[in-house]
């Protein structure tokens, strides 16, 4: 993913199931812990990074996801 920015809706949209704005619940987009973390990894900009699990739990909306996967890509998405 390097220095190209990254469309974080199109990303996301490539795991989810049903259609979504910033607002909807990751639940009813079709998100489950598994394709969080595929989409973690996807956008971390650091092969080695860590991606701390942990937060999931914290993630709700669309919009958590997003800010979520901006930190993990280093801010640049």
């Amino acid at each position: 993913m390097s220095e190209t920015v990254l469309d974080l809706d199109a990303t996301i949209a490539q795991y989810a199931t049903f259609s979504f704005d910033d607002e909807t619940p990751l639940l009813d987009v079709g998100l489950e812990s598994l394709a969080l973390l595929r989409l973690a990894v996807e956008v971390a900009t650091d092969d080695d990074a860590e991606i701390d699990a942990t937060r999931l739990v914290d993630l709700r909306t669309v919009a958590d996801l997003k800010g979520w996967l901006t930190d993990l890509s280093g801010g640049t998405r």
